[in-house]
This record gives C-alpha cells, sequence and structure tokens, in this order.
C-alpha cells in the first residue's frame, strides 16, 4: 500500500514538472518571398511558450537595406488546452526594400525568463518589378497617391517686388484632407539675402481652419510665420520648407464573397505612415533705394520717431553725461544703426552702448531702439550738442525722411580738486595726483647753521642756479606742446590710438574664457573701432568697414591686413547679432588675430 503511494505522488511531481515546464520558440518569417523592388512586405517576429509571461527587450536585426514604412505592430495570443497554457507574441514590421539583390535578414533576439533566444536568418531575394499585393498594405504608389491630394504644403509672401529692407510677409501653411497624427518639420528654408524675424511659430498650440482650394475643402494649420528683410538688391530666392508628416492611410482588400459583409471587413482605422512634403521654392525681386538719400540716413526702412534727452545739463569737467537717443516705430529695428552725433571736439567720447524692446503684433516688428552715448567734458564753460539727425525711407510716401532733434546747450564748471587746467584737459585716465611730487614747506623755528662744506665756484652756481629756471622753462614748452597736441584733435586722437586699442584688447582678453562669446566679440569690435576711428579721426558712429579699407588701402596699408582685418569685423558683428556658445579656442584665435592686425595696421601706417 505504502509502495503504491509513493509511486502516486512521483508520478503527481512528475506529471506537474513537464506540465508547467517552459517550452519556448522564437521564429522570424517574411510574408512574400522574393519580394518586387519598391514592393511592401511583412517581417514577423514570432514568439511562442507554454505558461504565461512575455519577452523583454527586442532587439531587432540591421535593417540597413530597407526602408521601415510601419512597426512594430504587437499582437498576442493565448490559448487553455486540458489544463496547459501558451501563449504567443508577434512583432510585425511593413518594410520596403531599397535596391535589387540577395539579402540576408540577420538574427533578432528576444530575452524571457533571463534567458536569451534567437531567431534564425533570413534570405531574401528583391527582384525587379512590381508585384500587386492580393490583399495586404497598398504598394507605395498607391499610398503617395492616397496621400498626395489630401496633403501639401505651401509658402506664400505678401509681396514679391520690394525695396531694400522693405518688409516681407513669409507664411507656410499645411492644406490637410486626410487624418494626420502629427507633423516636424525636417529642413528649415533658407533665406540668403535677407535678415529674417519669426513671427509665429505655433509647435504645441496648433490652430486649424478652414480653406477651399480648387473646390475641395481642407483644414489648414499655420506652420510658420517670418518677416523677411532683404539686404541685398537683385533676384533672390526663398527655397523650399520640407515637413514629414505621420499619416493615417486606408489599406487596400481583396473585395469579399459577399459585398454585403465587405464594408465590415475593411480595417477601420487604417495604418500610419511617415509622408515628406515641401512647398515651392518663391521667387523675390528686390530694388535698390531711388537715389538722393541724406547724408544721415544708414538703411532704415519703415516709420519712425526719434527722441534725445541728456541725464544732465550742468556739470562739471571730467564728470559723464549720458546722451540718449531713442528710435521708435516699426521697420527694421534690428538692424537700426547709431546715429551720428556732433559733440563739442573736447568732449571725450566712447562707441555708444544699445539696448533695444522689440516686439512683435499682428505681424509686425515695433518697437525701440536706445543708443547712449557716454562722454566726458574736458574744458570748462558753455557747450552745446548739436541737432542729432536720423533719417529713414517711408514706404508710404516712397520719399527719405528725415528727423531732427533740438539742440542740446550743457553748462560745464571746473572740477574740483583739480591743481590746473591742464590736468582738466587731460583723459579721465591719464590724470595723476600731482600733490604727492610737491615738497611740505616747513614753518616754525628753525636752527640754521654755517655749513663748513667746499666752496664752489661762481659758474657752477650760476649754472646750478639757472637750471630750476631752464626745467620751468622745459615744462612750459612741454605743456604748450601738449595742449596743442590735445587743442589739435586729430594728432591726440592718432597719438593715443595704440595706447586706447591696448587697453579694449585687454578687456576683451578676460572674457575669453567666457561660454557666451557675445561679450567678448562685442569687446573686441569695439577695441577694433575704436582704434580705427582714432588712427582715421572718424566718429565712431560714423566708421563703415568699406569706407575704413579705402582709407587704409589709400595709406598704402597692405591689401592681405585689410583683408583679415575685414573678415574679423564682420565676424565680430555676426556674433553680436548672432548670438550663441563659443569655444575658447575660437576667441582666443579672435583675439589674436586683433592684435596682429592692429600692429600691422600701425606699421603700415608708419611707413
Amino acid at each position: 500500500m505504502r509502495k503504491r503511494l509513493l509511486y502516486s505522488v512521483i508520478c503527481v511531481c512528475l506529471w506537474t514538472r513537464l506540465a508547467f515546464a517552459q517550452e519556448v520558440t522564437f521564429t522570424a518569417t517574411v510574408d512574400k518571398n522574393p519580394v518586387s523592388q519598391g514592393d511592401q512586405f511583412t517581417l514577423s517576429f514570432t514568439l511562442n511558450s507554454t505558461g504565461m509571461g512575455g519577452g523583454k527587450t527586442l532587439k531587432l536585426p540591421d535593417l540597413g537595406h530597407f526602408n521601415v514604412v510601419s512597426g512594430p505592430s504587437q499582437s498576442s495570443q493565448i490559448q487553455m488546452m486540458n489544463g496547459a497554457v501558451s501563449s504567443s507574441i508577434t512583432y510585425n514590421y511593413v518594410l520596403i526594400p531599397k535596391e535589387v539583390g540577395k539579402f540576408t535578414i540577420g538574427v533578432a533576439s528576444i530575452e524571457m525568463g533571463g534567458k536569451l533566444f534567437e531567431t534564425k536568418p533570413i534570405a531574401l531575394e528583391v527582384v525587379k518589378g512590381t508585384a500587386r499585393p492580393q490583399q495586404e498594405p497598398n504598394t507605395p504608389d498607391e499610398t503617395a497617391g492616397q496621400v498626395r491630394d489630401n496633403l501639401f504644403l505651401k509658402a506664400s509672401v505678401d509681396k514679391t517686388h520690394v525695396t531694400l529692407w522693405e518688409k516681407i510677409n513669409l507664411t507656410f501653411k499645411l492644406y490637410i484632407g486626410i487624418a494626420v497624427d502629427s507633423y516636424t518639420v525636417e529642413k528649415n528654408p533658407a533665406v540668403t539675402g535677407f535678415w529674417s524675424e519669426e513671427i509665429e511659430n505655433p509647435k504645441n498650440n496648433i490652430s486649424l481652419t478652414t480653406e477651399t482650394v480648387n473646390g475641395k475643402q481642407y483644414r489648414v494649420a499655420v506652420v510658420r510665420r517670418t518677416a523677411l528683410f532683404p539686404t541685398q538688391a537683385g533676384a533672390l530666392e526663398i527655397s523650399p520648407m520640407q515637413l514629414q508628416a505621420a499619416v493615417r492611410v486606408q489599406d487596400r482588400r481583396r473585395r469579399s464573397i459577399d459585398p454585403v459583409f465587405d464594408p465590415f471587413l475593411r480595417n477601420a482605422f487604417g495604418r500610419t505612415v511617415n509622408y515628406m512634403v515641401k512647398s515651392e521654392p518663391l521667387k523675390i525681386t528686390v530694388e535698390k533705394l531711388p537715389a538722393g538719400a541724406p547724408q544721415s540716413f544708414k538703411g532704415a526702412v519703415g516709420h519712425f520717431t526719434m527722441t534725445t534727452a541728456v541725464d544732465k545739463k550742468i556739470t562739471k569737467t571730467n564728470e559723464p553725461i549720458n546722451l540718449n537717443v531713442t528710435i521708435s516705430g516699426t521697420g527694421n529695428l534690428e538692424g537700426l544703426k547709431s546715429p551720428a552725433v556732433d559733440f563739442p571736439t573736447d568732449f571725450e567720447q566712447y562707441p555708444p552702448k544699445v539696448s533695444d524692446n522689440i516686439k512683435k503684433e499682428d505681424g509686425q516688428i515695433v518697437g525701440s531702439k536706445v543708443f547712449e552715448y557716454l562722454v566726458i567734458p574736458r574744458y570748462p564753460g558753455e557747450k552745446k550738442i548739436k541737432p542729432v539727425e536720423f533719417s529713414y525711407f517711408d514706404l508710404s510716401k516712397r520719399a527719405y525722411v528725415t528727423i531732427r532733434s533740438q539742440p542740446i546747450a550743457l553748462s560745464v564748471e571746473q572740477g574740483a580738486h583739480v591743481t590746473s587746467s591742464l590736468v582738466a584737459d587731460l583723459p579721465r585716465e591719464e590724470v595723476r595726483l600731482l600733490n604727492q611730487d610737491i615738497r611740505f614747506i616747513k614753518v616754525g623755528n628753525i636752527a640754521l647753521s654755517r655749513n663748513s662744506a667746499v666752496f664752489y665756484p661762481m659758474s657752477i652756481m650760476l649754472t646750478l642756479g639757472l637750471l630750476p629756471l631752464a626745467g620751468i622753462a622745459g615744462a612750459m614748452v612741454a605743456s604748450r606742446q601738449r595742449r596743442a597736441v590735445m587743442m589739435d584733435e586729430t594728432l591726440y586722437r592718432n597719438r593715443r590710438a595704440i595706447k586706447v586699442a591696448r587697453k579694449g584688447l585687454r578687456r576683451a582678453e578676460r572674457l575669453i574664457k567666457s561660454n557666451d562669446g557675445s561679450p567678448f566679440y562685442a569687446e573686441l569690435s569695439r577695441a577694433l573701432h575704436q582704434y580705427l576711428g582714432d588712427k582715421l579721426n572718424i566718429q565712431q558712429a560714423e566708421i563703415s568697414i568699406d569706407g575704413t579699407l579705402d582709407s587704409l588701402l589709400k595709406r598704402s596699408v597692405n591689401e592681405e591686413i585689410l583683408t583679415a582685418l575685414k573678415s574679423l569685423l564682420e565676424r565680430c558683428e555676426m556674433a553680436r547679432f548672432a548670438p550663441a556658445n563659443f569655444e575658447a579656442a575660437a576667441t582666443q584665435q579672435a583675439y589674436d588675430e586683433a592684435r596682429k592686425v592692429i600692429i600691422e595696421v600701425e606699421r603700415g601706417l608708419a611707413s
């Protein structure tokens, strides 16, 4: 009896172990072989196992010879028979061969229960021609045809003939007549020859409107709106934008035997495919601005107003004065250049600091730009800042307009703690404390005694007595020469140019390791412009790259140096108006080039 019971227990244990042992197979199949070039086929990976549980971490083989149209789509099945449970999971990918030939779909793997299972490779042949599937997904031609007439991207502008710096509104719209899940911009248009300012880019908050094109109604999404300002005349082109959309399409099915049931056998939801659309290029004709531009015109186009203000009208020598010139309106605000200001000749001038407050309202670029000029008066007296002029081209009037401010009267008093008028004339960085050079005169009862030192001859005594007078005379001559130099603004600026440039370069050098390269390039640009302005006696606001290079070329500066100078100045301007992160190596190279250029220009002007 005991033997029978023991035998029964052993049998039950063995049966249970066998019943619950997992058998796992992992296979790969294709629904057709060979496959026609350009035709779709389905690659399936199926995981069969006894018992419950699914695989983890499916690793695909290299599918570089195929385009993945869709996938993975996953289906699963569970069966129970005689107390045993089996499950099946299938991963489907729809592929299109890229070329004709014989290819091997490699090994796929999946992890289950801590073990790794692999498929066998599949030898697949791709032949020429297009085979039509009987009842599976549409061919690429059919899919493209289904999408082509129901989805397109259109670029439009509000005008195609403009003048320099006249604003153009560029709009990209996606016309949708089919189910679209999402879209992404794959390639932005090139707008060479334009200054661009983005007005609208609705990435997450997309609103749809309705438009009718050729009698068909479409839902329309605005992809992007941009304001363009042409910076050069001639025939310009806006290249296409490319956009990829995830589109749901219906598969073509073979009709069932009973047409009554045919609609119910169709795929109700379809499948998702990626479809690329692109806009057509646009041609823009840009005309030059009319002749007769006033001298104060620097490329402003639109409609503007100007105000000027100083922070104080009564000041002292060697104390700074701030003059703010504010230009407001609509137009190419980003490209506005600083107006030229005619300060008294004895005012120390610095390049203006620029700030702006620019907004986009109803497709227009509106706002203001402030130019802050810092000057330091060196002589006392009643001074006057002449009227500031700003000119722009008014598009509505098709004419140049010049705005003039009122002159500004200033009263400059002699500053305190200044030992002489000569010291007041010196630039701020050259003023020194002079009281340390003056000996203190002793007062009171002082014990005096005869010195028994050797008596010197009268000639020596006279010579020694005249030396102080000669020193005073020399100092007076030097003082007059220095005053003459300072009164001759051209000579004064020329002599101080290299010194001021070195200080500007030192300030730029301290910014080399900054992650933001914009301050560095702004300081480097300021140092170069200050040096060139001082050397050529040009006001900072009036410096232009081409004009400066022409002046240096006439003074026999090497053309290679001028080419390097132009490249460096343009790089600085680009970095200031298109800020980005810069590597320290790039900023160090620009710094070294600036030093070399200044040295070579100095040598060229001295020769």
